[in-house]
């Protein structure tokens, strides 16, 4: 049943790549049918139209517009073939080093699907792609500028995304409310029965959104995200385990080792160790 939708992974230079022209044109072609990917596309749509299909929620944009998909969501490609646009490709490992504060902002931005915008603040954004498409191009492109500039899109993508509100109701409703739940409380509560009280649904209701939506369950996508934060601190901080575990919300420090034993094949400790040692030698 995990292969029911192709899942794609990132295989970019540096784990990072703006796509433009040509290009882009066959990334896009690569599959046609529904799939996922592993990494996060942000795309720029200067002008022209293409059909934006992410999850259930199918739309028809113009440009100028943001496009956004997150890690794992459910797509197809859009036709691109009247429209002019710009797409960057980037891991969650290119972003991992990043304060929790902006690691918000990346799960907030990437929480809707697109954001319709004006010609002037596109051409704003502009300014930085084109600085990012340069730098690219280089032979010994500096990666620490490129984070850089990136981490200046995001947040003003972000920001754009406050200004301009979703204005339509999103079928997806309880998938979007649970996300961006999730993303509030997941360092503290856990279970589904928490996420479906404050959405004012069932938890079979819950359920069978997510999976909808996901091909997941809403405990399999508490637990992954529970898995990425874990990872996050063992590996760019010197906190022990033990904090991590208080940190995340898990009631023993047993308990915080089984759960990692389970999907990573070692101890939370190894994992640090491992970590810490590759980065200082």
């Amino acid at each position: 049943m995990d292969c029911i939708l192709p899942n794609y992974s990132i295989n970019f230079r540096d784990e990072f790549s703006l796509i433009t022209g040509e290009e882009l044109e066959r990334f896009m072609k690569l599959d046609s049918d529904a799939h996922t990917h592993n990494f996060y596309i942000l795309s720029f749509l200067y002008e022209g139209y293409v059909s934006h299909l992410s999850d259930f929620e199918n739309k028809q944009l113009s440009g100028p517009a943001v496009l956004m998909l997150d890690v794992d969501q459910v797509h197809t490609h859009p036709d691109m073939s009247n429209c002019k646009i710009v797409s960057i490709a980037f891991s969650s490992h290119f972003i991992a080093d990043q304060t929790h504060q902006f690691l918000q902002k990346v799960n907030l931005l990437f929480s809707r699907p697109f954001i319709q915008i004006s010609f002037e603040k596109l051409q704003e954004l502009d300014h930085i792609i084109k600085i990012i498409a340069t730098e690219v191009d280089k032979e010994d492109a500096d990666e620490e500028l490129i984070k850089a500039l990136l981490n200046v899109l995001i947040v003003q993508c972000c920001g754009l995304s406050v200004k301009y509100p979703v204005k339509d109701h999103n079928v997806q409703g309880i998938y979007d409310s649970f996300k961006a739940l999730l993303k509030q409380h997941y360092h503290k509560q856990h279970q589904v029965k928490f996420y479906a009280d404050r959405l004012n649904v069932t938890t079979r209701t819950l359920n069978q959104s997510v999976r909808k939506s996901t091909l997941k369950t809403p405990k399999q996508l508490i637990d992954a995200h529970l898995l990425l934060e874990a990872k996050r601190l063992l590996y760019w901080s010197k906190v022990p385990a033990k904090e991590v575990a208080w940190e995340l919300g898990f009631e023993t420090d047993s308990y915080f080792n089984r759960f990692f034993k389970k999907y990573t094949g070692e101890t939370p400790k190894e994992f640090h160790r491992k970590q810490f040692h590759g980065k200082t030698e």
